[in-house]
């Protein structure tokens, strides 16, 4: 398999999200929460055009733009925004995405600002370790399901473990080939730590980390330049995704005669944009888009076989979440684990907003991050995330990630600054779905770098 660089890989993964879309209208059911912002109508609500907060305006270096580890509360639908990063004046590094972007808790997150992986304290911004070990791809870098301390990379034929809090890595596996790119879009590890899935000689494996067994069977991506692997959030399957194929296929996982079985094609009605959830009913989605015949975001069941079925009785047979419309992309990041692992997080990314544009003609759900809970469909509206040109460069896209429990969502906004071509910063919102916000790890040899 030929590995991608970061930067093609943003590239493939901008071409792929100009098929995807974001949100003319929802279906909504629920009501707002008393406690954390948020609106759950569904109205037309466009960012204030003059003031504090005017949309082409509000900028790093406008009066009231927060620094780092400082807020502002959105004006429009009240939630409390934290910047996390200031690279102002040099494009964007971090491969912010499905995959969790921030740790098991929500206590740290990955930065690769500086082009090295850098661990942030979310709480404050601040930098606690800096030059980290990433191996393989900045992109190829997850944090652990369980431990918010650790985190794991590719390293020639090992699976290496990073101890943070110590400054350790350690093999946890070596492979009998060496270790490839899954597509550094979304997880390798399930959500009890123990099932894992890494790909070499071309084809993904299941690994049990508890009895070191690698199972019987492998799954051939359908495209390894441009799509990726991953294994669910309960261990159950592993979902590859296509990027030129526009099919997606998913694999039983038997963990009794630890083997894996024959493929089934349960989607093939846009690409690889999207995210696997393990629902509280016991099953297993893609949240996704259809950008064939139906502009909408679907739940979409992994195992139905939709083999030989026109475009239209595959929309039938899963569910909508979202209407959409065809001018929009977007980014999605599902909850893995917890109290909220119905929820997924969707970023919808207009294309037709550029830079210095006006807010006429705007539409229900454009340019928010927004979450819909994945079986009652109840939407929460949360805040503008603000950056603009995402047709200008791909690390433009705000590319929303949760927390393994969804209590911490991130993303990188330009705010509508064009130049270095690239520039966003990372921002979040904390305990956006309820909750207490856990607390701070106090690790050990802790070093804050100003």
């Amino acid at each position: 398999m030929k590995t991608l660089t970061l930067m093609s890989r943003w590239q493939c993964r901008f071409n792929r999200a100009l098929a995807c879309f974001g949100i003319s209208a929802f279906l909504l059911t629920g009501s707002s929460s008393a406690t954390y912002a948020q609106l759950t109508d569904s109205g037309i609500h466009p960012p204030p055009t003059t003031g504090t907060y005017g949309y082409n305006t509000f900028k790093p270096g406008s009066a009231g733009f927060p620094a780092v580890g400082q807020t502002y509360t959105d004006p429009v639908f009240g939630s409390v925004v934290k910047r996390l990063t200031d690279v102002t004046g040099r494009a964007n590094g971090d491969d912010i995405y499905a995959h969790h972007w921030s740790n098991a808790d929500g206590t740290y997150a990955f930065n690769r600002s500086t082009g090295n992986v850098d661990i942030l304290m979310v709480a404050t911004g601040q930098k606690v370790y800096t030059n980290q070990t990433w191996g393989l791809d900045g992109g190829d870098i997850f944090w652990d399901a369980l431990d918010p301390d650790k985190y794991y990379y590719f390293s020639g034929t090992n699976l290496m473990r990073r101890n943070l809090a110590a400054q350790t890595s350690t093999v946890m596996k070596t492979f009998p080939g060496t270790l490839q790119s899954v597509g550094g879009s979304l997880n390798i590890q399930d959500r009890s730590g123990r099932y894992f899935t890494v790909r070499y000689s071309g084809t993904n494996k299941v690994w049990d980390s508890q009895t070191n067994t690698i199972y019987a069977g492998s799954v051939t991506p359908v495209d390894s330049s441009g799509g990726w692997t991953t294994i669910s959030p309960d261990g159950n399957y592993l979902v590859d995704a296509a990027s030129a194929a526009n099919e997606s296929y998913s694999y039983p996982i038997n963990h009794t005669t630890q083997t894996i079985g024959p493929g089934t094609m349960f989607w093939n009605l846009c690409g690889d944009h999207g995210d696997v959830i393990s629902a509280s009913d016991g099953k297993t989605y893609f949240i996704t888009g259809n950008c064939n015949n139906i502009p909408a975001i679907y739940r979409v069941d992994v195992t139905q076989n939709e083999v030989g079925r026109t475009p239209a009785q595959v929309s039938a047979d899963n569910q909508v979440l979202i209407p959409v419309t065809w001018t929009d992309a977007g980014h999605y990041s599902c909850v893995g684990k917890g109290t909220y692992q119905d929820w997924c997080f969707y970023s919808s990314e207009s294309i037709i907003d550029g830079f210095d544009s006006s807010t006429a003609g705007w539409t229900a759900y454009k340019q928010e991050i927004i979450a819909v809970n994945v079986l009652t469909l109840e939407v929460r509206r949360f805040a503008h995330h603000r950056s603009r040109g995402i047709t200008v460069a791909y690390s433009n896209s705000p590319r929303v990630s949760c927390s393994w429990d969804g209590s911490v969502v991130m993303w990188v906004s330009d705010y509508d600054v064009s130049s270095p071509t690239g520039y966003a910063d990372l921002y979040t919102i904390q305990s956006p779905l309820g909750s207490v916000q856990p607390p701070l790890p106090a690790p050990t040899n802790l070093r804050v770098i100003q």
